[in-house]
């Protein structure tokens, strides 16, 4: 009787870690899409720098760097999130599996497979810093193009 609760309250582990790993993988793909979605936008603000000759609406890449940012902000914030979700996961996964690590295990092989998301949430979080930085960069090479415009502006008229 006791081996059958231990199999059903195995089961029900299982059932609830499944349940987060496809939490967890929506979650990964709707982060994917927004980061996509932020390289999107910076590729046409970055040649719009790049480009001398082409001078940039003030408003309009006002507008687009906010955009930015606060995708930005959104994708860090969920990032930090899962994060979190995952580490409470996997650190209930070890303290359930601890005394069984046999490959055989499902609980160990879950484990594993946590661990390796875990792994591919800090990668994503590494770049999205990256990310972060592309999105300052920009943001300083638009203040200084805007400068730059402003006192040719004042030159043309004085």
């Amino acid at each position: 009787s006791s081996g059958i609760n231990a199999e059903y309250g195995l089961n029900n582990e299982v059932e609830k870690v499944r349940a987060d790993q496809q939490r967890l993988n929506h979650d990964l793909d709707f982060i994917s899409s927004q980061q996509q979605e932020l390289e999107d936008m910076l590729g046409p603000l970055e040649e719009k720098i790049k480009s001398a000759g082409v001078t940039l609406n003030n408003q309009h890449s006002d507008n687009e760097r906010e955009k930015i940012y606060t995708l930005a902000e959104q994708i860090d914030s969920q990032l930090q999130q899962m994060s979190g979700d995952i580490t409470e996961v996997v650190e209930h996964l070890n303290s359930v599996n601890t005394s069984n690590q046999d490959e055989g295990n499902p609980m160990y092989q879950i484990s594993k497979i946590l661990n390796m998301h875990m792994d591919a949430l800090v990668w994503i979080d590494q770049h999205s810093t990256v990310l972060q930085k592309k999105v300052e960069d920009v943001s300083v090479l638009c203040e200084a193009r805007k400068k730059e415009q402003a006192n040719n502006f004042k030159m043309a008229f004085e």
